[in-house]
């Protein structure tokens, strides 16, 4: 009886193991996507912290969240689906920390990869909605506009996929099996004709792996390997080669992460990570990758460990965003609590210089960017006070960018006076920020007379001529004669005969009534005389 009784504890036992490696009762995949399993092993506390973000309490999201599909446009943080919560769809506007109700997507399901391309959310596959690849254009109020789109290659039609947008042409997606040896899949997909390209899949196999792009790279960031895999390896694919490599390796392994890798226009993040069940661990840090140094940092701990939790950068507001994840072990028991990390490292508008200089007139102004996130444009900015600021122009940034742009802008001013400039730097969700004020000396009164080629030349049938009209002893006037001749030397047209007091003209010559030919203007101010010729084309 007692020999028995140990077989049967034995027996128990061995269920148990196999039912949580994956082995008997549940397939590896059945634990992946459904989150199957009782063992929590927590992963090593190691590496050291850097530039730490200060982590603070969010609102509650209105339900749990884990595994959804996920993207931040403007001012919202938009999240939809879920495991347990299929048609959730809800939108957390970050400006005043509130969480509102969207539009649920035509395919519910969890599971699903998702990125954000000119200013729409795309979602493809997962469980529920395999085969369904759809994007959401959204309204101003959070809701918004689903519509379907050409399904991927069945490869990556699955749970464990991942898609990025390359801040161009193309989403690209990539996946692997469960077969052995394990396969991967990788494919591309065009926002303009809406079909999809196959591609040469990653060397090493990785489900459920994080993407990133950053400067003509993707990033493919963790992931679950096959038996034998390493799973501290990272990879990355050169758009412009079309070829992989590696990168260096994860400070630990990190296996869910396509809910947890982001990118802040300078460096990859991985804000949390893990399963938080079975024999996959749960992450409670944050690393980021600093692509220039190849190098791998411990930025800061998280506020909470969580599993299968949504970590991310969130895109033109300079700050982290924790949410959801399970608990206790179990891979289905989400949560609704968030969090928001500030004073990181994540890169700003670095705006090196700032420059004007003025000539006869002219104001032109210069300014260099060494790094940009999110920057939608630049209002230039004018005032003759100080404190009453009219703006004169536009000029579009470059979104988010490492490497170094150069700007430049021309101001036509008509009055002589001291001016005050400064920009308004606006990120793509309508935040801004000023830069230091500059003041320049403009002096529109010229040092000398000067008649200027008229534009357009040749021209039919009207041209404008400029003049400027030099200082004079005293600041007193000048007699101007500006006339027209023909070839022959005939006066055609006079244009100007007046009293002019120093500065700058324009003034127009409608030649409707002359026939085509060439024909001479002469600017004449009492010593000052100067010809120039120009083109009547009909």
């Amino acid at each position: 009886m007692k020999n028995l009784f140990l077989l049967l504890l034995l027996f128990s036992f061995s269920s148990l193991l196999f039912a949580q490696s994956g082995e008997g009762i549940y397939s590896i995949a059945e634990i992946e996507e459904y989150g199957i399993g009782l063992l929590d092993i927590k992963s090593p506390n190691n590496g050291d912290l850097r530039d730490s973000s200060l982590w603070a309490s969010l609102a509650d999201a209105p339900n749990p969240i884990g595994r959804p599909a996920y993207g931040v446009i403007g001012d919202y943080l938009f999240v939809f689906g879920g495991q347990n919560q299929t048609s959730q769809a809800v939108a957390y506007r970050i400006s005043d920390n509130t969480w509102i109700s969207s539009t649920p997507a035509s395919a519910a399901g969890y599971n699903q990869s998702s990125c954000v391309a000119h200013g729409e959310l795309y979602k493809m596959s997962g469980t529920g909605s395999v085969s369904v690849f759809e994007k959401f254009t959204p309204n101003t109020d959070g809701t918004g506009l689903w519509t379907t789109l050409a399904s991927a290659p069945s490869a990556l039609n699955n749970a464990q996929a991942s898609i990025v947008y390359d801040n161009g042409d193309y989403i690209y997606a990539s996946s692997a099996d469960y077969a052995t040896p394990t396969s991967s899949a990788f494919a591309r997909y065009n926002l303009t004709s809406n079909t999809w390209e196959t591609l040469t899949g990653s060397p090493n196999p990785k489900r459920y792996a994080g993407m990133a792009y950053l400067n003509g790279v993707i990033y493919l960031i963790g992931g679950l390997v096959p038996t034998g895999g390493d799973p501290v390896v990272c990879q990355k694919y050169d758009i412009a080669t079309q070829s992989w490599g590696t990168i260096a390796p994860s400070l630990e392994a990190l296996n869910f992460t396509k809910w947890s890798v982001s990118t802040d226009g300078r460096y990859v993040w991985l804000v949390g990570s893990g399963g938080g069940y079975s024999t996959y661990p749960s992450s409670n840090k944050v690393y980021y990758y600093d692509p220039i140094a190849n190098s791998w940092q411990m930025e800061s701990m998280l506020p909470a460990e969580r599993g299968l939790a949504l970590g991310l950068f969130l895109t033109g507001h300079n700050k982290l965003f924790f949410g959801g994840g399970n608990v206790g072990g179990s891979g289905t028991a989400f949560t609704n609590q968030c969090w928001e990390g500030t004073g990181g490292i994540y890169i700003p508008v670095e705006l090196v210089s700032f420059s004007a200089s003025a000539n006869d007139g002219e104001v032109s102004l210069n300014w260099t960017t060494a790094t940009e996130t999110n920057n939608a444009s630049f209002e230039i900015e004018r005032s003759l006070d100080n404190i009453d600021y009219i703006t004169i122009s536009n000029l579009k940034g470059n979104g988010t960018t490492t490497e170094m742009h150069t700007y430049s802008f021309t101001d036509v001013v008509s009055i002589s006076a001291k001016m005050f400039y400064r920009l308004k730097q606006i990120d793509f969700n309508g935040s801004f920020t000023y830069s230091k004020t500059i003041e320049v000396d403009v002096n529109t009164m010229p040092g000398d007379f000067v008649l200027s080629q008229n534009y357009p030349n040749p021209f039919n049938p009207s041209t404008t001529i400029k003049y400027s009209v030099s200082k004079i002893i005293n600041n007193q006037s000048s007699i101007i004669n500006l006339k027209v001749y023909d070839a022959l030397g005939n006066e055609v047209a006079t244009l100007v005969n007046e009293e002019k007091s120093p500065g700058n003209y324009e003034v127009e010559w409608n030649a409707s009534g002359f026939a085509s030919g060439v024909y001479f203007y002469r600017l004449k101010a009492g010593d000052f005389n100067s010809v120039k010729k120009l083109v009547l084309m009909k």
